[in-house]
């Protein structure tokens, strides 16, 4: 019993590190409506460096829509992570792994709005905030047919 419990806490251990290193400490929010099949996000990363690229905040922008759902202050909406849950992320450690990658897919589905960047200091670190459009719809359809995550005709 021992073991198993070793040995379950070591692979939650390494899947918590794998996705800390792969996405960044981010927050994100609804900022109103975006065209039919996407999401118009605010993202804000935290981090010691305030010259981060747009990548860092396309990836948290899609890690968060596929696992952790965000609210909409202004309609008073909240949307439910795509993928249901960060089980899902658990179960794929590797699919997951090349698609937040650098070079990863989770660059077809996001794009950062212009001249929405904006930079703020709390204490020792940088909240680097940008508006940001998934394309929600492609998203869950690409995931579904690589069978990460079931689709509608599942339930049926």
């Amino acid at each position: 019993m021992k073991k198993l419990i070793l040995f379950l806490g070591c692979i939650l251990i390494n899947i918590g590190c794998l996705s800390a290193a792969v996405v960044p400490e981010y927050e994100l929010e609804g900022s109103g409506t975006g065209s039919q099949g996407t999401y118009l996000l605010t993202v804000s990363v935290l981090t010691k460096n305030k010259n981060i690229d747009s990548k860092q905040l396309g990836k948290a922008a899609v890690h968060g829509v596929l696992f952790k759902g965000f609210s909409n202050k202004d309609l008073r909406q909240h949307q439910k992570p795509l993928a249901g849950s960060a089980a899902v992320e658990a179960s794929h450690p590797e699919y997951f792994e090349g698609f937040f990658s650098d070079n990863g897919a989770y660059k077809n589905y996001v794009e950062s709005v212009g001249g929405s960047r904006a930079v703020v200091k709390s204490g020792k670190q940088y909240k680097v905030s940008a508006k940001v459009i998934v394309n929600k719809e492609q998203l869950r359809k690409d995931l579904e047919q690589a069978g990460v995550i079931k689709g509608f005709n599942s339930i049926f």
